[in-house]
């Protein structure tokens, strides 16, 4: 074990040479392009939305990427959902994903203006230059000089940027409905949701890309509790305290959050320990280059590492909502609901602990269960072509950084594509910071001003490797 752990060969290897640098008035000019992009207050309000700063971000992205609009079709799905398409020499279709709506920014907790842009200290402020306006400039920026250089595309190039991917929004919805309908088919998505971020693994003090391959599905069920006309009167004096649907209700949401849901160490999650695992530090690279060995016990202690790291192993469940009322104060409800949210990593698991642990404590309680939403997308290779040039376009714009594979717990737009793509994968070429990582969706959301000519000389890398 111990010698397997020294003789553990590196997944990729480097690269020896110097980062790609552009000249500083070629990154002046992309900076400049990006702060007009994070100037534009694109926050999505569902209940009173508001096109003005959408209609601003579309007019910039007319007026600083010229060849693209002019050369390039431009499709708008929904609200503002922005689809270009660049037609190539054959059918084959690759597609590029950032959406450019932000979560709204507090003004009072932020050192500087979240919508201002201003650079201090090297890093440029704003909501928005992470998630994921920085990475969307980067796509239009790449296939805007590719073609001023005159270079044919031998694939459709998409870009698609919805309005509100941050509320889980119908923008790419409405889109992929489109490609469906025109049996359009994707041979390789990319979209945010991994990036160069450092401090993610364990015993790694270095820089990581982490490239998502997959992330956990999401679906709801809504719970019923109803009243039984034939045990109590409905009166609050009357009922019976512990038979009436509040009270039934409240002891299924007890009950269910005490289930111990099967944990497994899954293709991607035993990826991201093999692909790391040269990199590490001992003790972890005599762990987890033994991960045959150590799985048993992993299963059973990375639950209580963090909350983020057991979400990784199997499925989850909480409650969203819960609603019920009676006809006044003093009468109790006859019917009571509440939504389940489960994210899952393999849809058929779900289903099996569903019908195994989650409907016979519904049954105790009398609780009647409906499914409402599912949203489940395949997982893609990490062994094939399309992550390999990936993994070849990081090496070559990222010298010395790993590439490892991961399992995303959060969600992107590209989870929509599972019905028109076969390899969907998410990684944003941004360099991040523990600190800076800490910062999405929070106030003081940054990013260097210096990675902003890696980004684009990332996408249009990835462009020619594909």
């Amino acid at each position: 074990m111990l010698l397997k752990a020294i003789r553990v060969k590196k997944q990729q290897n480097t690269v020896d040479k110097d980062n790609v640098n552009v000249d500083e008035p070629t990154r002046n000019e992309y900076i400049r392009k990006l702060q007009r992009m994070l100037r534009c207050k694109t926050v999505y309000n569902m209940n009173n939305y508001d096109d003005t700063e959408f209609a601003k971000f579309r007019q910039v992205l007319v007026e600083e990427f010229p060849i693209l609009n002019k050369k390039g079709e431009l499709m708008i799905f929904g609200s503002g959902c922005i689809v270009y398409k660049v037609k190539g020499t054959t059918d084959k279709n690759i597609m590029l994903m950032s959406h450019h709506d932000v979560v709204d920014a507090n003004k009072e907790e932020w050192k500087y203006d979240p919508f201002g842009a201003e650079i201090h200290d090297g890093n440029i402020y704003a909501r928005g230059s992470i998630d994921t306006k920085t990475p969307l400039f980067g796509e239009l920026q790449a296939v805007e000089e590719l073609l001023s250089e005159g270079y044919e595309f031998p694939f459709n190039v998409y870009i698609a940027s919805s309005n509100n991917e941050e509320i889980c929004g119908d923008g790419i919805v409405i889109a992929v409905e489109y490609f469906k309908q025109n049996n359009i088919h994707f041979d390789f998505v990319i979209d945010e949701g991994g990036a160069v971020v450092d401090k993610q693994m364990p015993g790694i003090s270095g820089f990581t890309a982490m490239v998502a391959v997959h992330e956990k599905g999401r679906h709801t069920y809504k719970c019923t509790a109803c009243k039984d006309t034939g045990k109590d009167s409905g009166h609050s004096g009357l009922t019976c305290k512990t038979d009436n649907p509040i009270q039934r209700m409240s002891d299924f949401i007890s009950e269910i959050g005490t289930i111990k849901w099967r944990n497994c160490l899954y293709d991607e999650v035993k990826a991201t320990f093999k692909y790391a695992a040269p990199y590490m530090s001992f003790p972890y690279r005599y762990l987890f280059s033994n991960l045959n060995i150590f799985e048993p016990l992993l299963v059973k202690v990375l639950p209580k590492v963090s909350p983020s790291v057991s979400a990784m192993l199997g499925n989850t469940v909480s409650f969203t909502d819960i609603h019920g009322k009676g006809i006044y104060e003093m009468v109790q409800a006859k019917e009571v609901s509440a939504t389940a949210f489960f994210r899952c990593v393999r849809e058929d698991d779900l289903f099996a602990e569903v019908e195994e642990k989650f409907m016979p404590v519904a049954n105790k309680y009398n609780i009647t269960v409906e499914p409402v939403i599912r949203d489940y997308c395949k997982p893609a290779s990490f062994d094939n072509e399309e992550f390999k040039c990936i993994e070849k376009t990081v090496r070559e714009i990222f010298p010395r950084v790993p590439v490892i594979p991961f399992l995303l717990t959060a969600g992107s737009d590209s989870r929509r594509f599972t019905t028109v793509a076969e390899n969907i994968y998410r990684f944003a070429p941004i360099v991040v910071t523990s600190e800076q990582f800490k910062t999405i969706h929070q106030p003081n959301e940054n990013i260097s001003a210096n990675n902003i000519g890696e980004v684009v000389c990332f996408y249009k890398q990835l462009l020619k490797n594909i």
